[in-house]
């Protein structure tokens, strides 16, 4: 009975989760005019492109491992530290790859069904987590909100195709292994070890952000010695080894530096209206870093108010009594709550906390009705099930409704394509930073900056070009950054020039000289919307 409790714990999440994702197609293919682009469905996020791009080459063999990137952050590229292909491809662009050329379709294909399946898989290791803390429906209520809380269905949904649908799987499974390895007082707890060792390689190759590789190894040594207290966990160091060994040095040693690149960016800088030089902090337009209250937040985690508060409260009761195994997953709860400080995408990390708490008050009520595990404390609980999921189906409605939207129309993607036809081979598209990625892999036309380079002041020049009303200012800056990059900036920096005194010798045309690539300046209609932005850097 008990298997069969867990099994039904498991499933319901799982077909909830795909339900609420797959249910979008149906909207889809009514209306195939607004989601496909010459038989093909579009992207539901900037960086799909980013990814995609790389799976296409990587599939046609051009793919090249380490070198300098030709497409990204024209004409800084091929300086020291400039944007390179990844070595070795991201795991994202690997699968989309390798199931593109097996079913023989593209990656868009693929990813309208692969990230929804991905995005369910965290149910199982945050369920038996759970289970092996006799509190099942702790694992359960998590993870029915965590698969329908807002936030996290808009990062997982169809034709997605970006790495938040594993990143809740990797962190939770992590934890879970870790726990049955200190449970595990035999030589069996080193295969526990390994195999958690294993899934941070595949963690860190998935996400690159080994820093959180690194959290996890100090929550584990935490919990060792929560759990077995100073001295018998001394005896344990043979573990903290192993564990050590299995995750690669190298992963913990580049953590180190990653982590302090992550606390920089989301705590020290987050919300500063000005980078180094006094150019603008691009980081405050982007959707995802906005700060939103309590209230939209509840909405994104778990559909209601009072739900997140009760939920939250019960997170915390089960931190207090818990404390010695519950430090396992602190570290994946602690990055949900920076949605409290700013950063709404994090929320998709506290939703399944809120459910946690909610179900852990549920497992205390009903401990305290049957302390036994018989065939009526079984019923109890699925009646508290199917209460929980009801709760769910109530506060969560808007999920429901929820039809994911491409980021880019079949118009300008068709649009986008033509570039390559438009322009001669080698050319570099001066344009605002939202559609960079799109047009490598749509057009193979090189850009100036993309949603993963838009935070130097490169992104400042562009967005004066478009601010300015002086077209001999807009050709000097175009032609000066086309030249020399931000490179010269950043050498100017350090002689101790000011933001001001660079940004006029980009102005008055003191960099202008002729370049090898013709440049050509794109408009897209949705740079009206965004012009208030736009208009805000370029006048900084």
């Amino acid at each position: 009975m008990r298997a069969l409790r867990l099994l039904l714990l498991i499933l319901i999440p799982v077909a909830v989760g795909l339900y609420i994702r797959f249910d979008d197609l149906k909207v889809w293919n009514a209306h195939r005019e607004f989601y496909y682009c010459k038989g093909n469905p579009l992207f539901t996020s900037y960086d799909a492109f980013y990814f995609a791009r790389w799976a296409k080459e990587y599939r046609e063999g051009t793919y090249k491992a380490g070198e300098p990137d030709h497409l990204r952050f024209v004409p800084d590229n091929f300086i020291v530290g400039g944007p390179k292909y990844p070595d070795p491809i991201p795991m994202e662009s690997w699968l989309g790859a390798k199931l593109s050329s097996a079913f023989k379709t593209d990656v868009e294909n693929v990813a309208v069904w692969l990230t929804p399946i991905l995005s369910v898989l965290f149910v199982v290791p945050l369920i038996l987590f759970f289970e092996s803390l006799s509190l099942p429906l702790s694992g359960f209520f998590g993870s029915l909100v965590g698969v329908t809380s807002i936030m996290y269905l808009i990062r997982t949904a169809i034709a997605r195709f970006d790495t938040d649908s594993l990143n809740l799987f990797f962190p939770f499974s992590i934890a879970y292994l870790l726990l049955l390895s200190i449970k595990e007082r035999g030589k069996f707890r080193y295969v526990y070890l390994v195999s958690a060792g294993v899934l941070c390689q595949l963690y860190n190759w998935w996400y690159s952000h080994p820093g959180l590789i690194l959290v996890s190894i100090v929550a584990f040594v935490l919990a060792l010695l929560f759990e077995l207290g100073v001295e018998e966990g001394r005896k344990r160091w043979r573990d903290i080894l192993v564990l050590l060994v299995a995750v690669n040095p190298l992963i913990i040693y580049r953590g180190i530096y990653n982590l302090m690149g992550l606390f920089v960016a989301y705590i020290v800088n987050f919300f500063r209206p000005a980078l180094s030089g006094g150019f603008p902090n691009v980081f405050m337009s982007i959707s995802e870093a906005k700060h939103f209250d309590v209230k939209q937040l509840a909405l994104l985690t778990c559909g209601d108010t009072l739900l997140f508060f009760i939920g939250l409260v019960g997170f915390l009761i089960f931190l207090l009594f818990r404390w010695r195994r519950a430090v396992l997953i602190l570290p994946i709860f602690l990055i949900g709550l920076m949605a409290l400080k700013g950063g709404n995408r994090f929320a998709m990390y506290l939703a399944p906390f809120i459910g946690i708490g909610i179900g852990y008050i549920a497992d205390v009520a009903i401990d305290g009705i049957r302390k036994d595990f018989d065939l009526k404390k079984l019923l109890i609980q699925l009646v508290a099930v199917a209460v929980l999921f009801a709760v769910n189906l109530a506060s969560s409605g808007e999920s429901y409704r929820i039809v994911a939207k491409p980021k880019i129309t079949p118009e300008l993607e068709a649009d986008l394509m033509k570039l390559s036809e438009l322009t001669p081979n080698g050319s570099w598209i001066w344009t605002w930073w939202d559609y960079g990625t799109a047009i490598q892999y749509l057009s193979g036309r090189a850009v100036f900056h993309d949603g993963q380079s838009q935070t130097t002041p490169k992104t400042y020049f562009v967005a004066t070009t478009f601010s300015s009303p002086d077209p001999v200012r807009a050709y000097n800056t175009i032609l000066g950054v086309a030249s020399v990059g931000v490179k010269k900036v950043s050498e100017l920096e350090k002689k101790g020039l000011k933001g001001d005194a660079i940004r006029d010798m980009f102005f008055k045309g003191k960099f202008s000289k002729p370049v090898k690539h013709p440049v050509y300046w794109a408009f897209t209609g949705d740079e009206i919307g965004k012009f208030g932005w736009i208009n805000y850097f370029g006048t900084w």
